[in-house]
């Protein structure tokens, strides 16, 4: 049985897959414990920033945990695994603080879905990336093909998942999936960079402009306007405001 490891560093919480035996193949007890994180986040405005990853320098995640769910009969396997994992999924996207993933060696399957959730993605020169399903008779159900075509366009959201295509870090970083790939002694500082600059903006200026990016449904006509009225009257607003007219850097 996996797990989700939790620390608290300051305003960033970070969440570290483990289920070492599996190579952090997700199962039931994994989203389970990422339900509790996510509500935990939702619930304490103190957390700024959301890491995800695997252990340093291990792997992120090789996929879903086929012995769970194919051991599961097709109505319970499509209701509670694909369609209860795509709500947690949801949420975990829409969470209002941004979330970066971390990706070390393989991100497959299920894994790279989770990761194709977060708003960033920093990865090591070595991440290889792939959705294997159709080459077993499954799909990429958490809505990771669907995502990934938002992030990289239809054909190679479809190479990727028909060819069953891995793809290296480079690749990846090229086709907008990966936002930068470093080298593994780097990856620390680049991250502490990453969560000390998500740590210093406006949280609820982020909030926003997230859930406007996210939000594919929305109605621009109506949904800027109540952002920016929601947005310009608050403290945030207004201590950002004086911060540049006082040519000083504001402190959220």
């Amino acid at each position: 049985m996996g797990q989700l490891l939790a620390r608290r560093d300051g305003a960033v919480l970070t969440l570290q897959l483990s289920n070492p035996g599996k190579a952090n193949a997700l199962d039931f007890a994994m989203l389970a414990a990422l339900d509790d994180a996510i509500a935990r986040v939702e619930q304490d405005d103190t957390i700024r920033a959301v890491v995800l990853r695997g252990a340093e320098g291990g792997v992120f995640c090789s996929g879903a945990d086929i012995r769970e769910w194919s051991a599961l009969d097709p109505e319970t396997f499509a209701l509670q695994w694909i369609g209860k994992g795509n709500e947690l999924f949801g949420r975990f996207e829409r969470l209002r603080c941004p979330t970066v993933a971390v990706i070390e060696g393989l991100c497959f399957g299920g894994g790279l879905e989770l990761a194709l959730c977060c708003d960033l993605r920093l990865a090591t020169d070595g991440a290889r990336l792939r959705f294997p399903e159709v080459a077993i008779g499954a799909i990429p159900g958490w809505e990771g093909g669907d995502r990934l075509q938002r992030i990289a366009g239809r054909g190679r959201a479809l190479e990727a998942v028909l060819l069953s295509r891995e793809i290296d870090a480079r690749t990846a970083l090229h086709w907008g999936v990966l936002n930068e790939v470093c080298l593994p002694q780097d990856l620390p500082a680049r991250l502490d960079d990453w969560t000390t600059r998500l740590c210093q903006i406006s949280p609820r200026a982020a909030a926003q402009a997230k859930a406007l990016i996210i939000d594919d449904h929305k109605d621009a006509r109506t949904a800027y306007p109540a952002a920016a009225l929601a947005i310009r009257s608050s403290a945030d607003a207004e201590r950002g405001i004086r911060a540049f007219f006082d040519k000083t850097t504001a402190s959220f």
